[in-house]
């Protein structure tokens, strides 16, 4: 698979969404969250999401030049994305509550009318990295079928949670409420393979094997129970809190990202709760703990992640052929023609 620079990659994906109308400095922030997303081994919620969000941002679905506006009410923080790309709104967003946290022990943020955010944990593993941490939630349209039915009836809606580590890397922790990211779907179809049973049934609601017919039908909950028991809690700190509009359809488009919904999220810094010496000994002790349990192969979560990223940033980001061929359907669409050359 040929490898592409990742500074060379985000320059480029940045002047394409200048090229759909984003504000420069905007495009460029969206794009180094999408490559690093990749970096982090997180290859379906990355660059292979532009496609998307560029036929989003030509129609009028997302909105390239946003009016973003804050405000707070009985201390929450609301952003006001106007239909904003998800990763330059979200990145703002969060670093937003990362500064008000340096004053306040807790900040939550409500994000309204927000596009897509991919990975979750890119913008809780912002909060981290810079001490503090965070909770990110997203809602997203109806696309996760309840045990026993055939019709799509809840989002697979994502959640995230990431923390300061002592002496080693942020834990991210990542997921969606279905057993497995609708992305991994996505990624199937593209590359023409089939998906394992028990990720989807079809319009029917037959378990089927085939990424299209999964597309048509419904992604379905990890856990049974527990996962639509997580959509939900979701459903209500995301969807209900910013006031979110009911989805008229009954799902997302085969192929497609949520745009203008909303989103949750919230930052602790711990040296205000509690005692900031107290807090990292703590963390020390379990996670020693953790990993004598785990063996010499024992890993927490986002540990593998950072030091691929450490890899990829250095030796380059893995691209097939079918992403490659949707960023230059990208390129053609913002007049940015995609010319990298592999390393």
């Amino acid at each position: 698979m040929p490898l592409f620079s990742a500074s060379a990659l985000a320059d480029w994906l940045g002047r394409a969404f200048a090229g759909l109308g984003v504000e420069p400095a905007s495009s460029l922030g969206a794009a180094k969250v999408l490559v690093r997303t990749n970096a982090r081994g997180i290859d379906t919620h990355g660059v292979s999401r532009a496609l998307v969000y560029a036929q989003k941002l030509r129609s009028g679905e997302l909105n390239p030049r946003p009016q973003v506006r804050y405000e707070e009410r009985h201390g929450v923080i609301h952003c006001h994305a106007d239909g904003g790309l998800g990763q330059s709104v979200g990145m703002d967003a969060i670093d937003r509550a990362v500064a008000r946290a340096g004053q306040s022990g807790f900040v939550p943020m409500v994000l309204h009318e927000v596009g897509h955010l991919a990975a979750l944990g890119m913008f809780a593993l912002r909060a981290a990295e810079q001490g503090m941490a965070a909770f990110v939630t997203q809602t997203t349209p109806p696309i996760m079928a309840l045990a026993g039915s055939k019709g799509a009836a809840i989002g697979n809606n994502p959640l995230a949670f990431a923390a300061p580590v002592p002496g080693g890397p942020p834990l991210v922790f990542d997921m969606a409420a279905s057993g497995v990211a609708r992305g991994n779907v996505l990624a199937a179809k593209r590359e023409g393979r089939p998906i394992p049973e028990g990720w989807a049934i079809d319009e029917e609601g037959r378990p089927t094997t085939d990424a299209d017919a999964a597309l048509r039908g419904a992604m379905l909950p990890m856990a049974g129970h527990k996962g639509i028991g997580l959509a939900m809690m979701v459903e209500f700190l995301a969807g209900s809190l910013s006031g979110a509009k009911p989805p008229a359809t009954a799902g997302a488009k085969p192929g497609s990202a949520p745009s203008r919904v909303g989103a949750f999220l919230f930052v602790v810094n711990p040296g205000l709760v509690t005692e900031r010496a107290g807090f990292d000994a703590h963390v020390a002790g379990w996670m020693a703990t953790y990993k004598k349990a785990s063996g010499e192969q024992g890993r927490y979560p986002g540990e593998r992640a950072a030091q691929l990223e450490r890899k990829r940033m250095a030796e380059g980001i893995p691209l097939n052929a079918s992403v490659i061929a949707e960023l230059k359907q990208v390129g053609e669409l913002a007049s940015v023609p995609f010319d990298l050359a592999a390393t």
